[in-house]
């Protein structure tokens, strides 16, 4: 077995681990299902972020009279929804959750907000700096394309890159 098989079957069984994890934090009477009414939360436990329509469209799929799910056809959905998730779409689902600015933009006092409710200690000053970091144009509001470097994206438009592009052209030989 290549050493890619082996890496892609460990992230495979990273995966399953963890939508089990997060189905049986749901699965009160450890019956190996769910309720339909849970299945939306138990999703964006998973780190996806389904809209009304699009759980109702999954319950129409899978549904049985029990009204409930269970683990290997939520793993399927799972493991379905994540293929055809790109990391550009998880950004912008992440984004849209946090976004209620009607400019499109998450304020510095709403990332404040829902960083100081995470788990682990964060100071104001750290998120700041974090915020002053990656707010270029400096009217602290995080954009889209913002909050993706934030995250770790690469840049949509890569400021040093354009200028250094226009001195090449510029510059006589």
């Amino acid at each position: 077995m290549s050493s890619l098989s082996a890496s892609a079957l460990s992230v495979n069984y990273d995966n399953k681990e963890d939508f089990r994890e997060a189905f049986n934090a749901f699965d009160w009477n450890h019956s190996g299902k769910i309720s339909y009414s849970s299945l939306q939360d138990v999703m964006r436990r998973c780190g996806h972020n389904p809209t009304d329509i699009e759980v109702a469209d999954i319950i129409n799929k899978v549904h049985d009279e029990t009204g409930s799910v269970g683990f290997e056809d939520f793993y399927s959905i799972m493991e379905e929804r994540s293929k055809e998730m790109d990391p550009e779409m998880g950004y912008k689902e992440c984004f849209r959750a946090f976004s209620k600015d009607p400019d499109g933009c998450i304020t510095a006092d709403e990332m404040k907000f829902v960083l100081m409710h995470l788990p682990g200690k964060i100071t104001y000053k750290e998120i700041d700096e974090m915020i002053a970091t990656v707010d270029k144009n400096e009217d602290w509001k995080i954009s889209y394309s913002e909050f993706r470097v934030m995250l770790g994206a690469m840049p949509l438009v890569l400021p040093d890159a354009i200028t250094r592009i226009k001195k090449e052209t510029i510059s006589p030989l």
